[in-house]
């Protein structure tokens, strides 16, 4: 699989110009990756207030995810505010050519922010299969809770979608690695840039981990689409030679 991390200064409250630079991003790559995993909530920055988002946001952003998936046949994931029956929830998505495959709402909240007073946690999270890989989507604050990703044995690759801040950014790429070895598996963990209006900053570090614990791939700060090619039969052979799995106690 060619997987692509895509990190940039997410523009605020701004889907428009978020999903049209998304679109011209990969449409310059076209027929180069499989997967594209964008930050948390990439559509409108990292907010608290939304309730103050206009609805059609959710449609405006899911519609045009599912044309880009489908021009390039790629399977694309990252995090977007959405409401159900009156709830908000920092819902996790899988779109491809055919429209969602997966949605996940993000379970720990983040209360030193106050997500946890504005969103409503999600209460479950599972493993779905694409094109063979068995994948498991977390978001952000959920990197902090090992048993997030270690509960679920059979899986190939975690995917975290991101909004986390400088100050804190060395715990972001020690528990990335810490997530890849523990549960010997793919980790993508994509960040932003920039800064918001909640007085965020952000350094990227996207970076993609193999099932040793090995980054494949690190984006730093650069504003682009970086790609890292996943072995599923290497990672196959990895933990059968280290078959660490198997002990496990749940």
């Amino acid at each position: 699989m060619k997987a692509a991390i895509f990190q940039w200064d997410v523009q605020w409250m701004d889907p428009d110009y978020n999903l049209k630079y998304i679109a011209d991003q990969v449409g310059m790559i076209q027929g180069k990756i499989d997967l594209l995993v964008l930050p948390e909530m990439f559509n409108v920055g990292y907010t608290m207030h939304p309730d103050q988002l206009d609805p059609s946001i959710q449609a405006n952003t899911i519609n045009p995810l599912i044309t880009i998936a489908k021009e390039n046949q790629i399977l694309i994931i990252g995090s977007i505010p959405m409401v159900r029956d009156g709830k908000y929830y920092n819902t996790m998505l899988s779109v491809g050519p055919e429209g969602i495959i997966s949605s996940y709402d993000k379970i720990h909240l983040f209360g030193m922010a106050g997500e946890n007073k504005m969103y409503t946690a999600g209460h479950s999270n599972q493993i779905y299969t694409y094109n063979d890989w068995r994948i498991l989507t977390l978001v952000c604050y959920d990197l902090r809770f090992p048993y997030a990703s270690y509960n679920h044995p059979d899986k190939d690759i975690i995917i975290y979608s991101a909004n986390w801040p400088i100050k804190r950014i060395h715990h972001w790429r020690q528990l990335l690695i810490a997530r890849a070895i523990e549960n010997q598996c793919y980790v993508i963990g994509v960040n932003r840039l920039g800064s918001d209006a909640n007085g965020y900053d952000y350094n990227g570090q996207s970076m993609i981990i193999d099932y040793n614990g090995e980054i494949i791939m690190d984006a730093f700060d650069a504003t682009d689409i970086q790609i890292g090619h996943l072995d599923l039969d290497r990672l196959k052979q990895f933990r059968e030679g280290l078959p660490f799995l198997g002990d496990r106690v749940m």
